[in-house]
């Protein structure tokens, strides 16, 4: 079956769907730049292709979902140094989370699954917010924001498919970044950039080096705003990746559906 994505429907089919459907999925990712190499789409791209595959997984589990617009701007200031990139604050994304959480709702989507392609701590705390604001609100809405990133890659669970040798660190616009693009998007792909990048694992300190008052990537050790290995990307191990991370949404969706 196909799946259910909110902005392609009319509002008839919405109607019909809302009778035995609650869960829906809002992806998320900056307009960020990520290295000289990959376009400023990616992590939109991303959060959208996991909600994606949780929903495809989901379905065939028979648990329908919707998947709503994605929200393609939040906070992305550790990139403002690199042309192109776009923030917002986290007031203004904690009050965006709000919005939306509290729309879907009344609409009878409660069980809400933000799956964002975008790792700063920052912004997922001001989505968390919003959410919890949503929820004092309307005390139906049940949310989570899917922590698919730190079990998928700081905690290791999909290293195995990686090609690289720190996959830990692969934290922004390397090996697994990459290698969805090459899937998904290779015409905006800047090859002859991809084959110039040497391994960058300062990711290792990444976090640490924002909690400790870095402003931006090249301050946290990323000149080129890329943190992993790009030249390691290939499709095959993109895909098995981005099921491993699938699995993760999945996971926390079923543990949701029991709250």
């Amino acid at each position: 079956m196909a799946l259910n994505y909110l902005y392609k429907m009319t509002s008839t089919k919405i109607k019909t769907l809302q009778e035995d459907c609650s869960l829906v999925f809002i992806p998320l990712g900056p307009t960020e730049v990520h290295g000289p190499h990959l376009p400023l789409m990616t992590d939109i791209c991303s959060g959208l292709e996991l909600a994606e595959r949780a929903a495809a997984k989901l379905q065939a589990k028979g648990i329908e979902s919707v998947i709503a617009t994605p929200v393609t701007y939040c906070a992305a200031d550790v990139t403002n140094v690199f042309s192109g990139n776009t923030s917002l604050r986290l007031e203004t994304v904690e009050m965006i989370f709000e919005d939306i959480c509290i729309s879907l709702a009344r609409n009878g989507f409660t069980n809400i699954v933000v799956v964002s392609g975008h790792a700063d701590p920052g912004n997922a705390a001001a989505v968390v917010r919003g959410i919890e604001n949503a929820k004092k609100i309307n005390a139906k809405i049940k949310g989570v924001y899917s922590d698919w990133f730190n079990k998928g890659i700081v905690e290791g669970g999909a290293a195995k498919y990686f090609n690289g040798e720190n996959p830990t660190f692969d934290l922004h616009a390397g090996e697994s970044e990459t290698g969805f693009m090459m899937m998904r998007y290779p015409e905006l792909l800047d090859m002859e950039q991809i084959s110039k990048l040497e391994p960058n694992y300062e990711g290792e300190f990444l976090f640490e080096r924002i909690a400790n008052g870095a402003k931006d990537f090249i301050e946290c050790g990323a000149p080129n705003a890329y943190f992993g290995d790009p030249a390691a990307a290939k499709v095959e191990t993109a895909d098995k990746q981005y099921d491993v991370f699938s699995d993760y949404i999945v996971e926390e969706i079923s543990e949701l559906l029991k709250m």
